[in-house]
């Protein structure tokens, strides 16, 4: 049903349509400010790697950065009865078998997003990252953007029912890039996901 419904629907429409919904909550509620954007490119290939803490973290990165953001997202929430028509027109990617899919959208030029964690932080702070994202950079041969936002947690935390105002920020780095490798072996791995998480959590610290 859903699958019919994405033939007439293109999802870039329904993303470009949904945007400024977004961008007036953020701006209304969050007062959303974004420093370096001109490190996201305006045309092809990328994965913009972001830290993880609230549920509003994909809305306000997708009202910051002006091209469409298709979203790799976890299983469980893909399938949230309420929200899986949105994600499925809107081709987001669920995490089964997103490695694949995730090559596949990159290929077609997309601006992917991850979140390296895998899950929400439960206090804010950074957790570790793990090898998903690595292996998109390094397989895919695209750059990492990373991207730091804060404020979001304060907003909207892990166990909390409804959002909150309060002011969130968004910072995002100049690109990475990796040695592409067909195969790359852990040793390479866990170096790409240091050296991404490093510069999250320089993000995360910077003053502003």
């Amino acid at each position: 049903m859903l699958k019919g419904w994405s033939s007439y629907i293109r999802p870039i429409v329904l993303y470009n349509l949904l945007r400024p919904i977004g961008i007036l909550i953020c701006k209304a509620l969050f007062r959303l400010t974004v420093k370096g954007l001109e490190n996201i490119p305006r045309e092809g290939r990328a994965v913009i790697a972001v830290n993880h803490s609230s549920y509003l973290d994909p809305v306000v990165v997708g009202a910051a950065v002006p091209r469409r953001i298709k979203w790799v997202i976890l299983k469980s929430i893909y399938h949230l009865w309420w929200l899986k028509w949105l994600f499925v027109l809107t081709e987001m990617i669920p995490e089964n078998g997103a490695i694949e899919k995730s090559l596949s959208a990159l290929k077609n030029g997309e601006l992917l997003g991850i979140f390296p964690e895998g899950t929400r932080s439960r206090d804010g702070a950074l957790q570790a990252g793990r090898e998903g994202v690595a292996i998109l950079a390094i397989k895919g041969a695209v750059p990492v953007i990373p991207c730091a936002i804060r404020g979001a947690f304060e907003a909207y935390p892990r166990d909390a029912l409804f959002p909150k105002p309060h002011p969130i920020k968004i910072l995002i780095g100049s690109p990475i890039k990796f040695e592409p490798d067909e195969e790359p072996d852990e040793a390479k791995l866990a170096a790409a996901v240091d050296k991404i998480m490093s510069a999250l959590k320089s993000l995360m610290e910077e003053e502003i």
